[in-house]
């Protein structure tokens, strides 16, 4: 990318978090630019019909114009197409069914996957939902808003298995594991013998629009593999999260 066109669209950004007109020189002092290259910029961004200036004082604000190219480009959104290289990254790194999947309500839907290439393998079938307290998956959304998810859910919760987390605050606990360590991870929990590692993908405004990771038996959920496994989804998942626009700060 040119130097102009990044310093362009860092314009773009910064217009974007103000919600009234700011001044050329508080513009420059933030993109920490000099005034004649912030206005060159903001003169060419008003010729294309990205900015103007109000009346009477010059101050800057964006167009709707930002807004038409974001709802088109929103139309032609496939979570799964962006999520495609990164499920079989994972895949190959680690030979076990890769999932990618979506909240729906209180659960966690897988939209696509690719299979393990082991003999045994766990069963994770396209359009299989898991309740969000209790899967890998789940937990992975949960780590971006665990207060607002939670909220309304009452002691104690479901269970499904011997291991299932039926208490509140042990959820938040590992919750807050997850959050530290980047990836939710979920053993026997939801199914006897399946076990899970997975991490959120975070959309511009910090929200999570999915989860991806692996589902796996719980008999090779341990040791070092295990390990590389959570780092190999960790990294992946901050990837595409920055693709998608998203920004660690």
């Amino acid at each position: 990318m040119s130097e102009t066109a990044e310093k362009a669209i860092k314009v773009l950004e910064l217009l974007s978090t103000y919600d009234a007109p700011v001044r050329l020189v508080d513009l420059a002092r933030s993109l920490k630019m000099n005034k004649s290259t912030a206005y060159r910029l903001l003169e060419k961004l008003r010729q294309l019909g990205y900015v103007r200036q109000d009346e009477p004082n010059g101050r800057y604000m964006l167009t709707v114009r930002m807004w038409e190219v974001g709802v088109r480009a929103f139309r032609r959104f496939d979570m799964r197409v962006w999520a495609k290289p990164h499920l079989e990254q994972i895949h190959q790194k680690t030979n076990e069914t890769t999932v990618l999947a979506v909240l729906d309500g209180r659960e966690v839907v897988i939209v696509d996957k690719i299979d393990s290439g082991q003999a045994i393998q766990t069963f994770s079938p396209l359009g299989s939902r898991s309740p969000i307290h209790c899967s890998s998956l789940g937990k992975a959304f949960l780590m971006s808003n665990p207060d607002g998810l939670l909220a309304g859910l009452s002691e104690p919760l479901q269970a499904f298995t011997s291991r299932t987390v039926t208490s509140l605050a042990k959820l938040r606990h590992d919750v807050s594991v997850a959050q530290r360590e980047g990836v939710a991870t979920a053993l026997d929990e939801f199914r006897e013998g399946v076990s899970g590692i997975s991490a959120p993908v975070i959309g511009v405004e910090g929200v999570a629009l999915g989860v991806i990771g692996i589902t796996l038996p719980t008999a090779r959920a341990k040791g070092a593999s295990f390990a590389a496994a959570k780092e190999v989804v960790r990294a992946n998942a901050i990837e595409l999260s920055r693709a998608l626009g998203h920004s660690e700060g």
